[in-house]
């Protein structure tokens, strides 16, 4: 987590303070109750002293200049949406789909993704917070990521959506739809060859990992890809 002032340079925040304020900054404007953020930032299991712990970390951030208060008996960042960066991710990707230009929309979907440094709260350890913050947004990332590559393939950028998609597939080497827009890609750059050897990976994965088969719409590309 960092925050940064009007004007200033980002500065990093420790660990728990960080995780406290990414906690705060998912409900911008709401106060979140003391007992909630104590589950959510040390888990189902929190230590004696976590209420204590909190109040320090609560006031390491207001040293930060970070605007924290306290409100029915919890706390809440007293800022805009738009100053929290995984607020303005997802009103980014909201106002994509209501753009009709197709280089339009894929332009707020290229701002939304620039506002991405890395994963969420990487080494959180706490697995309410991973599971209520961190995957949610991994997920809406991807997600962004799939339709964004969709632009891409409709708008003839092929070559780009195949280096874009190299390293996904491998970080998700079980999404199908992925497979399909890389060979998708492939096909459309006329890397016949690659696009083949794509779906024999997945089957291989799919099969050796999981004991399914492709779907019926990879199974499909496949089939166009060979010309029977």
């Amino acid at each position: 987590m960092q925050v940064r002032r009007t004007g200033g340079a980002p500065r990093a925040l420790r660990r728990k303070p960080g995780q406290v304020l990414a906690v705060l900054a998912a409900q911008c404007g709401k106060p979140v109750p003391v007992d909630r953020l104590l589950d959510l930032v040390w888990g189902d299991d929190p230590p004696p002293r976590a209420r204590k712990s909190l109040q320090v970390h609560i006031s390491a951030l207001r040293a930060e200049g970070v605007p924290v208060r306290h409100q029915d008996g919890g706390y809440l960042l007293a800022a805009e949406p738009e100053q929290v960066d995984a607020l303005r991710f997802r009103a980014l990707t909201a106002r994509a789909a209501d753009v009709a230009d197709l280089a339009e929309r894929r332009e707020v979907y290229a701002r939304a993704l620039d506002l991405w440094r890395g994963a969420p709260l990487a080494g959180a350890e706490s697995e309410p917070l991973r599971a209520w913050l961190c995957a949610p947004l991994e997920a809406h990332r991807l997600a962004a990521l799939e339709a964004a590559i969709d632009l891409d393939l409709a708008l003839g950028r092929n070559a780009e959506a195949v280096d874009a998609l190299t390293p996904l597939v491998a970080e998700h080497p079980f999404s199908e739809n992925l497979r399909h827009q890389l060979m998708t890609a492939l096909l459309a750059c006329g890397r016949r060859t690659e696009a083949l050897g794509v779906f024999q990976d997945v089957r291989r994965t799919l099969a050796d990992e999981l004991g399914v088969r492709p779907g019926t719409r990879l199974r499909a590309l496949y089939r166009d890809a060979l010309g029977v």
